[in-house]
């Protein structure tokens, strides 16, 4: 389709709109509206609300955005991403070539809001170059008028998601350091839950304070690191009580735990039955 809108060059433009199945809908991922646009000097466009979220690609010129906090400005090479439930304006100053995707999902807002984050409205990516082609890809393919197959469209989706999710074009400061610290120490969770771990010793190996440790860990899990910690020693007694014949205190050494009745204790609280029980209903804490 061709746009309508003024300051939108004729040629060179062009954008196409999908609607999602049910399956879809309740699903994936998927986009909505995806499009390339040749923007002249002093285009601009102001919603109060449009059901999406939009990611735009600068591939020429450059772009302003308002999203309730000033004026950013987006050069070549950038990218923005807008929370388009909310009150927001772009436009643009200069002629400006622009490849956009509106797209939402199940799992849209908590990308939006981990990527929003970490990086901003309007941000750079260390090697663009991979989540350019997945939005080409989506671009072409309707394009072309091919198939959409909306599990593929997902991927596509969730791989430049993921991709904004991953990158900083600025990994220097250390703000943007922080989610791989504690990434670190997740892992070294994983490989030392028989081992004692003070919430100290956590904050040590992410070179934090304590209390910044905590409210970091906290925004980035979801969890304090004391109840991931139970959670992650829970896990793995489950899985040890459902795929071995491990005596009781021997599982509760392997998963951290200071003596059985602490782990029966914390056990129960977290599924409902004892470690004994679930073990003879195959792991199912239902009865």
């Amino acid at each position: 389709m061709k746009p309508a809108e003024h300051g939108i060059l004729d040629e060179g433009s062009d954008f196409y709109i999908y609607t999602p199945s049910k399956t879809a809908l309740q699903t994936f991922l998927y986009p909505l509206r995806v499009g390339s646009f040749r923007y002249e000097a002093g285009y601009r466009q102001e919603r109060s609300s449009f059901d999406s979220f939009l990611l735009m690609a600068v591939r020429q010129g450059s772009f302003d955005v308002d999203v309730g906090q000033g004026t950013l400005h987006a050069d070549k090479g950038s990218f923005i991403l807008v929370d388009c439930y909310r009150p927001h304006s772009y436009g643009c100053a200069e002629d400006s070539d622009v490849l956009w995707l509106h797209f939402d999902g199940v799992t849209a807002r908590a990308y939006f809001d981990l990527i929003h984050d970490k990086l901003g409205t309007v941000c750079s990516l260390k090697d663009p170059g991979f989540a350019l082609s997945r939005m080409s890809d989506i671009y072409e393919t309707f394009r072309q008028g091919g198939r959409v197959s909306e599990p593929l469209m997902s991927k596509y989706v969730t791989d430049i998601l993921t991709e904004f999710s991953m990158d900083s074009a600025d990994g220097g400061t250390a703000t943007q350091r922080q989610p791989h610290a504690i990434e670190d120490v997740l892992t070294y969770i994983s490989a030392h839950l028989g081992e004692p771990l003070s919430v100290a010793d956590m904050a040590a190996r992410a070179y934090m304070s304590e209390y910044h440790f905590i409210r970091v860990f906290r925004k980035e899990t979801g969890y304090t690191p004391h109840a991931y910690l139970v959670e992650a020693r829970i896990h793995a007694a489950k899985y040890l009580l459902t795929t071995t014949d491990m005596p009781l205190k021997q599982l509760c050494e392997e998963c951290g735990f200071t003596d059985t009745s602490a782990f029966c204790a914390a056990f129960r609280r977290k599924t409902g039955v004892s470690p004994i029980a679930f073990r003879q209903r195959g792991g199912s804490p239902e009865t």
